[in-house]
């Protein structure tokens, strides 16, 4: 029976230590949430593209229904966990209630939730050292993980809604057009100086949402909302077309490169930071070592020829490499963000030929 508890006391630990690293760790996800994230997020978008009617109200409840089930994931299985410790105590080490003989496991699983809730009936009451240990353990860790579970879903509701703010922000800046001709009216119209700044918040956002899914991988991604404006799949779409103009529009004005470099910084980080939590390890690979093709290539010069008929032609003597890889990545994080999340990509203006 002793092996009982030993094996009880591990899992204990195992248990909240999952909770406390996906909790408290900034560069770190639990097991059991990495688990409960993917057999939760993978079927709801299954069902979502198999109910047109009902399938976008179906996949805004994936991040609620993974966060309640990591929840419960670890509260079971931490009431299991000290059970199987305490069960081998009961009949010696504990003062049983008159109706609860013969004890079976069903007794120490009510003991053991009654203390990681800290309710604590009293039909069991520890006598030894050891029982009063273990009793005390249980409520500790469970009052911590109660504490620890209702911030953490306070400050993803947060993350969330700077997530929101930043698609609103793209959709509202955007109002229907694409990404390149946004970025070549504000030229036209608002001069270098206002695009520079543009860019520069954008870039400001983007690292709000970077921070965002590192922190919080476990719902980053899969909390989405009824409202397509909020999508972050077609924000980062037209943002990304806005970082290769910009780029290439410092061929027509040098002024406005850094803050173009600085966007498709910020750009990078945050796809790499999503195709290591989302998109598997071989993505994220190819984001951080970009190949551009000749397709990608092509794309580069449609897009500034679509700057030159606005601005006027640009130093031809600079290299468009930075655009061009730019575009690679913009290709394959998109692609691949849509298919985990079993959606169509819509092309891209520099698609059009």
């Amino acid at each position: 029976m002793a092996v009982i508890s030993i094996f009880g006391i591990i899992l204990t630990v195992l248990v909240a230590c999952d909770a406390a690293v996906t909790v408290l760790h900034p560069d770190a996800e639990g097991v059991a949430a990495v688990l409960v994230r993917r057999a939760v997020w993978h079927p709801t978008v299954w069902l979502s593209t198999r109910l047109p009617g009902p399938g976008q109200h179906l996949l805004s409840l994936a991040g609620p229904l993974i966060l309640v089930t990591t929840f419960l994931v670890w509260l079971v299985s931490l009431a299991f966990a000290l059970a199987l410790a305490v069960w081998p105590m009961l009949p010696e080490e504990f003062r049983l209630g008159a109706d609860l003989d013969p004890l079976t496991f069903l007794d120490a699983l009510y003991f053991a939730a009654g203390t990681i809730t800290v309710l604590g009936y009293g039909e069991l009451t520890p006598l030894s050292a050891l029982g009063q240990l273990a009793s005390v353990v249980g409520a500790a860790v469970g009052f911590t993980m109660f504490t620890g579970m209702a911030t953490y879903a306070i400050q993803v509701v947060s993350g969330v809604a700077a997530r929101n703010r930043f698609s609103l922000a793209v959709h509202d800046d955007v109002r229907g057009r694409d990404g390149i001709t946004v970025l070549a009216d504000s030229l036209a119209e608002t001069g270098v100086s206002e695009t520079r700044a543009q860019c520069r918040r954008w870039a400001e956002h983007v690292r709000e949402v970077e921070e965002m899914v590192h922190r919080y991988p476990l719902v980053a991604f899969t909390y989405r909302s009824k409202r397509e404006e909020y999508d972050p799949e077609t924000a980062l779409r037209h943002l990304e077309e806005s970082t290769v103009a910009a780029l290439l529009a410092g061929r027509h004005d040098p002024a406005l490169l850094s803050a173009a470099q600085a966007l498709d910084s910020a750009l990078a980080r945050l796809q790499g930071t999503v195709a290591g939590t989302y998109l598997g390890r071989n993505v994220a690979r190819r984001l951080a070592d970009p190949r551009p093709t000749d397709e990608d290539r092509r794309a580069a010069r449609r897009v500034e020829r679509m700057l030159s008929e606005r601005l006027g032609e640009g130093d031809q003597h600079r290299e468009r490499s930075e655009a061009e890889r730019a575009v690679c990545r913009c290709r394959v994080f998109l692609e691949n963000l849509h298919r985990w999340s079993h959606t169509r990509p819509p092309a891209h203006r520099w698609d059009d030929g």
